[in-house]
């Protein structure tokens, strides 16, 4: 009995594969002007309340520190 070659089920991935193409969906939401604005500022504004709070913490502890020495 001769052995049956194992079908090839890997995508070819090489610069001469076929590419598919991609479906992407949206959805919209209905949002209030607010909420809008929130939404595009939402990274910047996380980023900037984490920046002023670590520096002051870090303000804090050098006052704490300096208070101690003197």
């Amino acid at each position: 009995m001769s052995k049956k070659q194992k079908k090839r089920n890997k995508p070819y991935t090489g610069e001469n594969a076929a590419s598919k193409p991609v479906v992407r969906r949206y959805q919209a939401v209905v949002r209030s002007p607010q909420g809008e604005w929130w939404h595009d500022h939402k990274k910047q504004i996380k980023i900037g309340a984490i920046v002023i709070c670590g520096g002051a913490a870090f303000i804090y502890l050098i006052y704490e520190f300096l208070r101690l020495v003197f």
